[in-house]
């Protein structure tokens, strides 16, 4: 927690000092410092040390929410009223085919009910005769089987009609789901066998994306799930999305032989596109602890870093320090400060030149 500090005045130290080796401590001594108040400091705390690791990745669609669309029966495409990249909504019309199985289904289908009736009016007569005793127990049993596989084509020759969307001659392939069309392998007047094409179009949901990234060999011991993790984009290059890894693959991969890592983010307004590629940044956390400050309060001159470091009889120490990792704003010291000292974090460049200019 940032502390306000008033003291009457800071002294200036000899310019010599600035050139002093690694070891040694810049304290503020002479009476003719200019004086400052209001010094703001924070304190030196140990922190678990992070550590970044960069990956290049891309944005795919979530497999859970995709869905390849097949045709269920040959035909010749009439139209195809949705284009690649079209949003549609579930039950959408996506192409209209005409369709010989569906004509057969339109015959079987007036078969069937013509067979339902008959069967029906044979049976009620039968039930009359066989009331009066004029037909027999078996005659009465076919006639009721008769009756039942006459029912059950009906339903067989309906659910089929169903399934296809059939009218008439054609039948319509709809949208499974509300999503964006990824994929589109069909153009009207275009004419085919279903066990001679795939997915004729691929639906996918964008409202959660998943990225993919490579993590070479070196570095795989220090990924894991649940690591936190930035995406940054070449087209939002100041928007920063985050997640955290939810799966480690556990296969290389055959070529580059590296293993993916997966993250999924949430879309709104879709702004993540399958296909972009994106700067993966994951933060570990290691068992190490060390000393953390601001990274904005140590100040670099003479190719050394400094820390002003506010001593409790109200005198400035410029003390030399060793750095580790940066992250998050925050710097991770291996020497030169000790946990609960205060460091100035209020313009320490301004105040370290006032000290040595």
């Amino acid at each position: 927690m940032n502390r306000l500090f008033h003291f009457a005045s800071l002294l200036l130290l000899p310019s010599g000092l600035a050139s002093c080796s690694e070891e040694a401590t810049e304290t503020v001594t002479p009476a003719a410092a200019p004086r400052l108040t209001n010094l703001t400091t924070d304190t030196v705390r140990l922190a678990p040390v992070q550590a970044r690791l960069k990956l290049s990745g891309q944005v795919v669609t979530n497999a859970d929410r995709t869905a390849p669309v097949y045709p269920v029966a040959g035909g010749v495409v009439e139209s195809v009223p949705v284009m690649l990249g079209d949003e549609v909504s579930k039950g959408q019309v996506l192409a209209v085919v005409r369709s010989t199985r569906v004509a057969g289904l339109v015959q079987e289908a007036q078969v069937a009910a013509i067979n339902l009736a008959t069967a029906r009016r044979e049976l009620a007569a039968t039930e009359s005769m066989h009331a009066d005793g004029m037909a027999s127990e078996r005659e009465l049993a076919q006639a009721r089987a008769a009756w039942r596989t006459a029912q059950a084509e009906t339903r067989r020759v309906q659910q089929q009609q169903a399934v296809l969307g059939a009218t008439q001659e054609q039948y319509v392939m709809r949208a499974p789901l509300a999503g964006t069309i990824t994929a589109k392998h069909v153009s009207a007047g275009m004419q085919f066998d279903p066990g001679q094409v795939d997915a004729l179009f691929t639906l996918a949901n964008l409202d959660e994306v998943w990225v993919l990234a490579d993590v070479f060999q070196a570095d795989i011991a220090g990924v894991r799930v649940g690591v936190p993790a930035e995406i940054r984009t070449l087209a939002y290059p100041d928007k920063v999305f985050t997640g955290q890894v939810d799966k480690v693959f556990n296969l290389l991969h055959a070529t580059r032989k590296s293993l993916q890592v997966r993250v999924r983010l949430l879309n709104p307004g879709h702004l993540l596109k399958p296909g972009m590629y994106t700067q993966v940044q994951l933060t570990r956390t290691l068992p190490e602890q060390l000393p953390t400050v601001p990274a904005g309060s140590l100040v670099f001159a003479n190719g050394r870093r400094y820390a002003l470091v506010l001593q409790e009889s109200g005198k400035v120490e410029t003390r030399a320090v060793e750095t580790g990792p940066t992250v998050g704003g925050v710097s991770f010291l291996r020497g030169g400060l000790t946990p609960g000292e205060q460091v100035v974090t209020g313009n320490p460049l301004l105040i370290y030149k006032e000290l040595y200019e």
